[in-house]
């Protein structure tokens, strides 16, 4: 017999501030699209169908309140719509999965945005919510106290608190809620698949709370703590506590890890990243953008997924002041990779020409055409030399990256002639270079890098031993 799904319910139109008159014109729009499904359900079911048994149908399983800033009476009246029965069944929060909280209090007094808080939180007591998101609310510790209902669902699988604003002590808060075990159960982090911490201010000690949840957790396959002012300290405690996570064999499952914007220029948080990409043989999406890793953490980094054996599908490495001999590690691993990588993000490197060439290479004997679709190499220090060998890779009506739908080389130096022949191999694929240096001086220092690559062999067997012997520890630590 065909079902219906159940409905999302949504606050229209643009942002604004919702005072009780709006509240009402949402709660009337809602209760006519709720009726209207609750008959659909009913035609379907047929006419033996009992007022009983369409009072148990589930109508709504999913909200979005986002980019709304309610007042109190407002809040109290959506409130009150979702915890009432209705039309003499259940009511509409017991059935909801998703909530869809961001952003809810914007301009708010803080009395009054708690209020909004733990009123519209509140509402959803009877709910097994599987997936909240409460990002873009500023919240204190009050305001943790006030979300408490929805953070403590047993039921709860994914969770994001991105740009709340976050201190430590607020941190210290959501790890005690999220790693509770009165009741001897297990917490909400042991069920926690995904979680997002992005653009807070929780410093060292967020992040050792950060690593109180990770401890607890077991089913993470999304992982995002990124921009939280963790410095190198503080992200040497977040590497660690992933690394013992995975090699406990916690979180085996891992597809999605964020860790943008942290510091791990240090050789112990890079050796422990190193050992905790190597057991994540699921992982797809890997961000590690502004991450002070240099040449020897690249490196580490690469070889790592290599030994993982993932199907790594999205890479980015921006920021990491990557030069030539951090380019050809990347380059081993895109060719290592059998050509699985769809999206690589490399900006705001010091490549040059010689590093985009090593890039470029990679991209050349597979036998399909690699999988490639974006490409990011802004200010990347890229000349000519460089250009020539991105468009060679791409092949005649880019026959050999078959795949590539953007390409992003702005911020470099090409002259007019090398722009025009970009142009004219990559279309309307390529994106517009306004930050273009046209003097096209990029590759006139490149021979005093010749000089250097005797130095730079010696450099790199002496890591190579350096990698080796990780790659022995971790996989002796793998051994049953």
């Amino acid at each position: 017999m065909a079902q219906l799904a159940p409905l999302k319910l949504e606050v229209t139109g643009e942002r604004e501030f919702v005072e009780a008159s709006k509240a009402r014109e949402f709660v009337a729009l809602w209760t006519e699209q709720l009726t209207a499904h609750r008959q659909e359900v009913q035609a379907i079911l047929g006419d033996t169908t009992t007022e009983g048994d369409l009072g148990n149908v589930v109508l709504c399983d999913r909200i979005r309140l986002s980019d709304k800033s309610f007042s109190d009476e407002a809040a109290d009246i959506i409130a009150a719509f979702l915890k009432e029965p209705f039309m003499g069944g259940r009511s509409i929060a017991s059935g909801i999965l998703y909530a869809e909280l961001d952003d809810i209090i914007a301009g708010r007094m803080t009395e009054m945005g708690l209020h909004v808080l733990q009123t519209i939180c509140d509402a959803f007591a009877d709910a097994k919510l599987v997936d909240v998101n409460l990002s873009d609310n500023a919240i204190g510790q009050q305001g943790i106290g006030a979300c408490k209902t929805v953070l403590s669902k047993p039921s709860l699988e994914r969770l994001a608190l991105c740009n709340n604003g976050l201190s430590e002590a607020t941190m210290e808060e959501v790890a005690d809620i999220l790693t509770n075990d009165e009741s001897g159960t297990g917490c909400v982090a042991t069920n926690l698949t995904k979680i997002h911490f992005y653009n807070n201010m929780s410093g060292v000690g967020g992040c050792r709370q950060f690593a109180r949840i990770l401890e607890k957790s077991s089913k993470l396959t999304d992982i995002r703590f990124s921009s939280t002012r963790a410095g190198r300290d503080g992200s040497d405690i977040v590497a660690s506590a992933l690394d013992v996570a995975l090699e406990e064999g916690r979180n085996a499952n891992l597809e999605k890890l964020d860790f943008c914007d942290n510091n791990f220029g240090n050789k112990a948080s890079q050796d422990a990243l190193f050992r905790a990409l190597g057991c994540t043989a699921s992982l797809s999406y890997l961000d590690l953008r502004d991450c002070e890793l240099e040449d020897d953490g690249v490196k580490k980094v690469c070889h790592a997924l290599f030994e993982s054996d993932s199907a790594l599908e999205h890479l980015d490495l921006s920021g990491n002041a990557v030069e030539r001999r951090g380019a050809k590690q990347i380059a081993d691993y895109i060719r290592d990779s059998g050509g699985k990588l769809k999206v690589l993000c490399l900006d705001d490197n010091d490549l040059t020409s010689k590093g985009v060439v090593h890039i470029a290479s990679a991209f050349h004997g597979s036998e399909d055409g690699h999988a490639i679709e974006r490409l990011q190499l802004n200010y990347t220090m890229c000349g000519a030399i460089g250009a020539r060998a991105l468009i060679d890779a791409f092949g005649p009506d880019g026959k050999d990256l078959p795949n590539l739908t953007k390409i992003c080389l702005d911020g470099n130096s090409f002259k007019e002639d090398i722009v025009g022949e970009l142009e004219v191999a990559f279309d309307n694929k390529l994106v517009e270079m306004e930050e273009n240096d046209s003097d096209g001086e990029a590759d006139d220092d490149l021979s005093d890098e010749d000089s250097d690559e005797e130095e730079d062999d010696e450099n790199e067997e002496e890591q190579n031993g350096e990698v080796d012997a990780l790659t022995d520890a971790m996989n002796k630590s793998l051994v049953v």
